[in-house]
């Protein structure tokens, strides 16, 4: 009798064990906005490939996007047809589980994307990039990663401010939807569909917008989405997101009342985002997170070795001489006035153009970059990157005398970060620090004396990144609607600018040691 007793009471109590909720905890890792600076990823590399070894495959490992631009030896590894991208040979060295899209991936154009992306070993979600020939997303919209019996989802999604920063000749065939839309879409096709334990975001947008660059019913809705998304979009337990380089790890509260977690790990390899996450089913994930810092950590040998063939064959190539130039320049000086940092820019662009047979009336340039310092001598190729560190190319728009006094109005008010302090040459002009933006701009005259005109349409050169409204100078200084700024277009390269301008230097020999002086702070 007590034999029945004991083989019942086993039964039983494996009975209950088999209802008890299973449960299983994952660990999930994000990297963004590497911008090729793969040789400080090392200490990235050597945590990651702990982790793995330790958890195995409860670790998700996700990336970002926003790694194709940014470094001289990323810049050639993009150039190289014969051996595979440096992009792709770490993403699959480190086994990522999905990666998302940056702009700066698209920027590096088709031709260089589709073959990175065919490279990789592990899914590219994107939902709201959209093939225009089939009206599907251009990318795997989401992935659903099993561990033990639960399913979680991964959903990517990138800003659509790419169109205004990358030129349809590096996009062809592509349309980027709304986020904020294509993240109401996808979550409730994921939750009908795919009935997952936990969804998670990767999105290549910020946490909120520093400025509301245009209206939020406007078709691209907001540059930097994310904090929108994860207060207004049940569904989501966990987002990843990157672009705005500020690392965060915050809990937000999403308009149904449940918690939202929302990790950013900044950028250039500077550490990792990490969620802890316990899982059971019928219950919401219990999550943990934090920042992991990676600076004194070990490096990966294996990753270097990897790394240092791309670094050999990118060498050749950034220790080609330009041009010399017999004194120091430094982009900080541009707050201070007219600097040969930005002059040179302008005397490259307006007169590539002019060799293109484009009168350029008027340049707007700014530094790219805040701190850098460019020492006098013979100038190599490599400097040409800290000098111009974007591949953007050149335009030419048509404004008016009232139209250029607006977009310098602008600059000026808006001139941190350093890279939207635009100045102008091929005109004279006053700037009276201490007057409110629309009365601090006073321009006295074109740069050869002869009268500016308020009416009249200039030629202005400018960068792509600009001359499709990156910035906000052409909308909200100057006051154009989005879609009506291609239509002041009047002439784009079809090469980056950088190249541009180190051809023109190679070309020139010595460089300027005077700036313009076309204008000055009162």
């Amino acid at each position: 009798m007590m034999n029945i007793k004991h083989a019942f009471m086993i039964a039983l109590i494996a009975l209950l064990a088999s209802c008890a909720p299973k449960e299983t905890t994952l660990t999930i890792i994000e990297t963004t906005d590497t911008h090729g600076r793969y040789d400080e990823f090392a200490n990235d590399a050597f945590v990651i490939k702990q982790m793995r070894a330790e958890l195995g495959d409860h670790l998700i490992l996700l990336d970002n996007g926003d790694d194709l631009q940014g470094t001289p030896f990323q810049y050639c590894s993009n150039q190289d047809a014969e051996h595979p991208n440096l992009v792709s040979e770490i993403l699959n060295y480190l086994s990522y589980d999905a990666v998302c899209v940056g702009n700066h991936d698209i920027e590096a154009g088709r031709k260089v994307f589709d073959r990175l992306y065919s490279e990789v070993k592990m899914p590219v979600v994107c939902a709201n990039v959209i093939d225009e020939t089939t009206g599907e997303p251009y990318f795997t919209p989401y992935v659903v990663l099993e561990r033990e019996d639960f399913k979680i989802a991964v959903l990517g999604l990138t800003t659509p401010y790419v169109v205004t920063w990358v030129p349809d000749r590096l996009r062809p065939g592509l349309r980027f939807e709304q986020l904020e839309a294509a993240a109401v879409k996808w979550v409730n096709i994921i939750q009908e569909k795919e009935r997952p334990d936990m969804i998670i975001g990767l999105f290549h947008s910020g946490f909120e917008p520093q400025m509301q660059n245009l209206p939020p019913d406007h078709p691209l809705g907001r540059e930097n989405a994310t904090k929108w998304v994860a207060e207004n979009v049940p569904g989501f337990d966990l987002i990843f997101y990157g672009h705005d380089h500020r690392a965060r790890a915050e809990k937000v509260t999403n308009c149904a009342g449940e918690p939202v977690y929302v990790l950013n790990s900044g950028c250039r390899g500077q550490g990792l985002a990490k969620a802890n996450v316990t899982l059971k089913k019928g219950q919401k994930p219990q999550i943990s997170i934090e920042l992991m810092p990676t600076d004194g950590e070990e490096k990966d040998a294996d990753y270097l070795a990897l790394l240092q063939p791309y670094l050999d064959r990118s060498r050749d190539y950034q220790e080609q001489m330009v041009a010399e130039i017999s004194v120091d320049i430094c982009s900080d000086d541009v707050f201070k006035g007219p600097c040969l940092w930005v002059d040179e820019i302008h005397r490259c662009q307006m007169e590539t153009v002019e060799a293109e047979g484009i009168h350029a009336d008027i340049s707007m340039a700014a530094p790219l970059s805040g701190g850098k310092t460019i020492k006098a001598g013979m100038l190599k190729v490599s400097d040409f990157f800290t000098w111009y560190p974007f591949e953007n190319s050149l335009a030419v728009m048509a404004l008016t005398g009232k139209e250029v006094k607006d977009f310098l109005e602008y600059a000026y008010e808006m001139k941190s970060p350093i890279y939207n302090f635009d100045c102008a040459a091929g005109i004279i002009y006053e700037v009276t620090d201490k007057n409110p933006m629309g009365e601090r701009i006073n321009i006295l005259s074109m740069a050869d004396g002869t009268p500016f005109d308020m009416d009249k349409t200039y030629n202005v050169v400018m960068n792509s990144y600009r001359s499709m409204g990156g910035g906000n100078h052409l909308i909200n200084g100057v006051g154009w609607a989005q879609e009506e700024i291609k239509d002041h277009v009047v002439w784009q390269s079809d090469r980056d600018l950088r190249s541009i301008f180190i051809d023109w230097a190679k070309e020139k020999g010595d460089l300027d040691t005077e700036p313009l002086n076309c204008w000055k702070i009162k």
